[in-house]
């Protein structure tokens, strides 16, 4: 039995723990996450079907959620709040040949009995070679600061793509473990989504499945502290031992 199980005060605890590793590993990570915006945040199809993906959109800017390394078309697009944000696809939604949306904020506009929200969502329903569907959202995040990255893209990972990490004492997990935790920290608010250290730990990512790098090679070079990764590689365990969670 899990031990967080039985002594709930000890999971609260170890929370706490991660909310201040990731506060602590903010502030070093400052100017490297100020860098101009390269490349875009991948993110796993499975990761992305069963969350709620955080999306930064910047003033003056079109952000990008693109689908070109599937074989998934867009069908369908919906913002809730079209107030401050409008979509546009590189193709008509009907010709099936739609693979990307562009977001871009704007002054805000009012509707008549509509209402509004700070962050808003979008949800993208695709179609893919063989008939099937998926629905995806994203919350749409606007924020003024120097943007990140240029988007995301969603691919199907593979198991090659998302390599065990091997961390010594702090155990043996997937780079999708640490995905799957980086967004649950998200959520549950330990770190805000256009914080440093979440870009640090998405090049992190990046670097491990792209490159071959080894964790602390790759920890190095994005400049995030390994202990972050051990954390982030946990919670997706214990959050499947919670009562009534499970995670796909």
């Amino acid at each position: 039995m899990n031990a967080t199980m039985v002594f709930p005060k000890i999971k609260i605890f170890c929370w706490s723990i991660l909310a201040a590793v990731l506060a602590a590993a903010s502030y070093p990570n400052y100017a490297f996450s100020q860098s101009a915006a390269t490349g875009y945040q991948t993110v796993g199809r499975d990761i992305a079907v069963n969350s709620a993906i955080d999306i930064l959109v910047y003033p003056g800017r079109a952000t990008a959620i693109d689908f070109s390394s599937t074989d998934e078309a867009l069908a369908y697009v919906l913002i809730a709040d079209p107030s401050k944000v409008v979509f546009t696809t590189d193709a008509q939604l009907a010709s099936g040949l739609a693979k990307t949306v562009f977001l871009r904020p704007i002054q805000t506009l009012n509707f008549p009995g509509a209402t509004t929200a700070t962050i808003t969502n979008i949800s993208i329903k695709t179609v893919d070679s063989k008939g099937k569907q998926r629905l995806y959202n994203f919350n749409i995040v606007p924020t003024n600061k120097k943007p990140e990255n240029l988007g995301i893209r969603i691919a199907p990972l593979t198991p090659e793509q998302s390599p065990t990490l091997n961390v010594g004492r702090g155990g043996t997990f997937t780079a999708s473990d640490v995905e799957k935790g980086l967004l649950i920290a998200i959520q549950k608010g330990y770190t805000a989504a256009n914080d440093p250290v979440v870009y640090s730990v998405r090049q992190f990512l990046a670097l491990v499945r792209n490159q071959n790098l080894s964790v602390t090679e790759a920890a190095a070079k994005a400049g995030v502290d390994l202990s972050v990764i051990v954390e982030l590689g946990k919670i997706p365990l214990e959050a499947s031992n919670d009562s009534g969670t499970k995670l796909q």
